[in-house]
């Protein structure tokens, strides 16, 4: 048996422009998912959905199709499906497979409230996928290098979106800490790198109370760039050179700069909302961020917007404790977990108590 977590992600510039090309940082946070890989005797294999709480039957053959034997698990089983069909061809999975014995469990990435529950928008389905690829390797003792896990997972997870998406929050997952991102055309997957926490920044996360669709959200930023392309170079020329001045704020540990960066990044990602109406900016946010402004703190929106997170910005203790205590009193929910936690970690079987 193997079990391996990997950790969410907050972004904390970059949003959107990396798309295009621009650096984006990110912070992993301690909320985690957990996958726990099992071969077993015989062909039949199952995976648990231990959020859901259901098992669902399946069969596999290396460079073969996944087949559900009973119902489908949805995009839980796409994340399944994508993993096993990377390792074969990336990591060079081979011969007739043992069962398997799959679970994954995202608890960690829901809230619930009012019988209702909401998926935090910290990226739980990368970790899922980075966690589900670290046990899978381990527990098939598949022969792969470090440095080649992260290339399996960005392509498990580029299957899995369709071919969308940055790869910042699968970086962030495989590595931790804060990563720093960049996509560049002369190579296939992202460029990612660790950085250090800037000395004198601090931030906190705000639950905005409502999920965000990512996938409709992009849609509509796609839709913009290919409907009005002078428009949409307008505006991305503007993210970029926002984005271009926080990373190198961010490296320079020049936090003043950097926040004067950040609060150009939110404007401009506010134009671009307002012009190509993407919903990233909704009314709550607004609301956040007159509260966060009125006490010299930055706010902004964290990755896809439309909901999930949104994150405070300062160099000045005393002025976070004041926007905790007013977004608090409002019934807002800030998120208790650590940033710059530890990135994909396997635990094999011989460690397991």
């Amino acid at each position: 048996m193997t079990v391996a977590t990997a950790p969410g992600k907050l972004v904390i510039f970059g949003d959107y422009a990396v798309l295009e090309g621009a650096p984006a940082v990110a912070t992993s946070v301690d909320v985690r998912a957990h996958a726990q890989v099992d071969a077993t005797d015989g062909r039949n294999s199952v995976f648990i959905d231990l959020a859901g709480g259901k098992a669902y039957d399946f069969l596999v053959e290396p460079g073969a199709e996944l087949v559900w034997t009973t119902e489908s698990p949805g995009d839980r089983g796409t994340i399944v499906s994508a993993v096993l069909d990377t390792c074969h061809e990336l990591a060079h999975l081979r011969g007739p497979l043992p069962g398997l014995r799959i679970s994954l469990n995202t608890d960690a990435f829901f809230t619930r409230s009012n019988d209702r529950t909401e998926k935090l928008g910290l990226g739980s389905s990368a970790a899922a996928l980075v966690a589900l690829t670290g046990a899978l390797i381990d527990a098939l003792h598949v022969p792969v290098e470090p440095d080649s896990v992260i290339r399996i997972c960005h392509e498990a997870h580029r299957q899995f979106q369709g071919g969308h998406g940055s790869g910042i929050d699968v970086a962030t997952a495989v590595l931790g800490g804060v990563i720093g991102v960049r996509r560049d055309a002369a190579s296939e997957y992202p460029v990612a790198e660790s950085l250090p926490w800037p000395d004198g920044l601090l931030m906190l996360a705000v639950w905005s109370g409502s999920s965000a669709s990512t996938p409709e959200l992009l849609t509509r930023f796609n839709a913009y760039r290919d409907n009005h392309t002078d428009e949409f170079r307008h505006h991305l020329m503007h993210l970029g050179r926002f984005a271009e001045q926080a990373d190198a704020a961010w490296r320079d540990g020049r936090v003043a700069a950097l926040l004067s960066a950040l609060t150009g990044y939110d404007n401009a990602l506010r134009a671009l909302d307002y012009d190509a109406e993407i919903g990233i900016n909704t009314d709550v946010h607004e609301r956040l961020r007159g509260m966060t402004e009125k006490h010299g703190a930055v706010y902004k929106t964290s990755g896809a917007g439309g909901g999930d997170f949104g994150i405070v910005l300062t160099n000045s203790q005393e002025v976070l404790e004041q926007v905790a205590d007013e977004i608090g009193s409002a019934g807002f929910m800030l998120l208790d977990a650590n940033l710059n936690a530890a990135g994909l970690s396997i635990t094999p079987d011989e460690d397991q108590p």
